[in-house]
């Protein structure tokens, strides 16, 4: 049984709180342009991040940057509920400008991972989070600044905690299983040499493992197939190479291990739903925006869009 507590949207935001009572594994391969705060509120769950699994428990905080690969998975009991945030660079990236104290995307390339919380700090957390959905729920006089300010209270609490506790945060949670430390092993390989990893025949030889055992514990665990985990790296550094570099497309596909443009224009286009040149041309063109700072007001077009 699924029961959806609530879910919330709003300009730049989501949120939902989910319980479920059934085995559940997140179905589908989960890369996405917004930021995304994950609060498991009861339950335990396998977390993949990147190129781990953490064991996460009630009252963990994650924190998922932009384009980062990950995927929730069944921990022994069924039941487990959860509250997520997907949240987009605006309008709350100028919401936090005006502060002078903290830049959004920053705050998630230094900071992405679990936060293991006590009581105490489990109790704040919820009433943010549940605090957020409310203000948008109700849509009283101020409701937006009062959710981003709910929002931007829960970012600072967690950079004072990480701060706080840098060399431990996270690291308790990391799962230890051997068939789990196998696959991060893998994971990482891919990622560190995903120009050289051509396929599951190269990772399987290097690792000096079975195919189809590799196969189905990855697939298992990650959500993707090897192949398709070489890809999606692959595609990820392109987008890179595409917003920070003068490369040409054709550059950028050989630089990725694609010996072919257009099979590399294809992969590009599966991940993303757009080409590389077009990709290249929406940055270029939302750099070039004015950005809204405090007592500025994007349009509403223009938030749309954002």
């Amino acid at each position: 049984m699924r029961n959806i507590v609530y879910k919330e949207s709003d300009v730049g935001l989501t949120i939902d709180r989910i319980v479920r009572n059934y085995d559940f594994d997140m179905p589908h391969k989960h890369v996405h342009e917004e930021y995304e705060i994950y609060y498991l509120v009861d339950g335990e769950r396998y977390y993949f991040i990147e190129n781990q699994i953490y064991h996460v428990k009630k009252g963990t905080l994650v924190f998922i940057d932009r384009n980062q690969i990950h995927k929730t998975g069944q921990y022994g009991d069924s039941h487990h509920e959860r509250i997520a945030i997907e949240l987009k660079e605006e309008p709350f990236s100028s919401f936090l400008a005006s502060t002078g104290e903290l830049v959004l995307s920053d705050f998630f390339r230094r900071n992405q991972g679990v936060l293991e919380l006590c009581p105490k700090n489990q109790e704040y957390v919820f009433s943010l989070l549940n605090g957020i959905a409310a203000e948008i729920h109700t849509k009283d006089p101020g409701y937006r600044m009062m959710a981003m300010t709910k929002l931007a209270r829960l970012l600072f609490f967690a950079q004072r905690f990480w701060d706080n506790n840098r060399l431990n945060a996270g690291t308790t949670s990391i799962s230890t299983t051997a068939t789990h430390q196998k696959v991060s092993e893998v994971a990482s390989y891919i990622t560190d040499h995903y120009d050289e990893a051509c396929s599951l025949d190269d990772v399987a030889r290097h690792f000096y493992i079975s195919k189809s055992y590799l196969s189905r514990i990855f697939k298992e665990i990650t959500g993707y197939t090897v192949n398709e985990y070489i890809n999606v790296n692959r595609i990820l550094q392109a987008q890179k190479l595409l917003i920070e570099s003068d490369m040409n497309i054709t550059e950028i596909a050989a630089c990725l291990g694609y010996e072919s443009i257009t099979y590399f224009e294809k992969i590009f286009r599966k991940y993303t739903e757009t080409s590389p040149l077009k990709y290249r041309k929406r940055f270029l063109k939302e750099t070039e925006r004015p950005k809204s700072y405090a007592g500025e007001r994007l349009s509403p077009d223009e938030l749309s869009h954002s």
